[in-house]
Parts: structure tokens; C-alpha cells; sequence
């Protein structure tokens, strides 16, 4: 059955919808384990996440997100741009961008790659992205 045209914004709330499903479908995979208190369980899924400062210039807005290392930089935007309070315009224009920090080069991050593929410098606090447009 054909389907029908789909906006890139539709398009972009379904992949995300998708990905948040396909996450939830993993974590039944491995039941959380009863013997360890809920804050033990709880250490133990932070551990497994990323803490990063978002910058969005554009909006004059920050805030710090936790991501999964394993998810892709797709992913990791549409979940920011979830959380927006205020819309951006042509948003499927802008990408995360990564500033220079430790002698290393400045640059957009590739939306296929996972973020653990990205060395996030920690050594002076929480790493930063920002959310530019291309």
C-alpha cells in the first residue's frame, strides 16, 4: 500500500517516535534487577549515559541533556528538538555542532555516527554542543 507524503517534520517526529520505541523495546530485554536497591539500579543506568551541555544559539537557550553513547547524532538532535520551547525555523537545516576545545578542530557531527564516535572534552566540566544551522 503506498504511502502518504509525510512533511520532513512528520517525518522527523516518526523516526524519533521509532527510535524512543526501538529504546524502550531493548530495556525489557534485560529486567531491572530486584536484588539492588532503586538507586543503585538507577547509578547504574546514568553510568550508561552521556551528560552534555546543549547550546542553542539561535534560541538563546542551554540545558544540560543525558544521551546514550550509542545513539546516533540523528537521534540525539531529534530528542533536543523535542524539548524546545520555542520553534526553530527550516530546523532540518541546523545540526550539532561541536566547538574547538583542546586544539581540536570545530565542526558538525556526522547525523549516521553514534556520539560515542565524538571525543567530548570533559576536563573543563560538562562537554558542549550547540545546535547550529549549517
Amino acid at each position: 500500500m503506498p504511502r502518504s507524503p509525510m512533511s520532513s517534520e512528520e517525518e522527523m517526529a516518526q523516526s524519533f517516535s521509532d527510535s524512543v520505541s526501538s529504546e524502550s523495546d531493548s530495556s525489557r530485554d534485560e529486567p531491572p534487577r530486584l536484588d539492588q536497591p532503586t538507586s543503585a539500579r538507577l547509578d547504574n543506568s546514568l553510568r550508561d549515559t552521556m551528560l552534555i551541555c546543549v547550546v542553542i544559539p539561535d534560541l538563546q537557550q542551554s540545558k544540560s541533556m543525558r544521551f546514550s553513547p550509542d545513539a546516533t547524532v540523528w537521534v540525539a538532535k531529534q530528542q533536543i528538538l523535542c524539548t524546545l520551547t520555542q520553534s526553530l525555523r527550516d530546523v532540518l537545516n541546523y545540526g550539532l555542532f561541536q566547538p574547538a576545545v583542546d586544539g581540536r578542530e570545530s565542526g558538525f557531527l556526522e547525523e549516521e555516527r553514534p556520539l560515542r564516535d565524538y571525543p567530548l572534552s570533559t576536563n573543563k566540566g560538562v562537554p558542549t554542543l550547540e545546535v547550529k544551522r549549517h
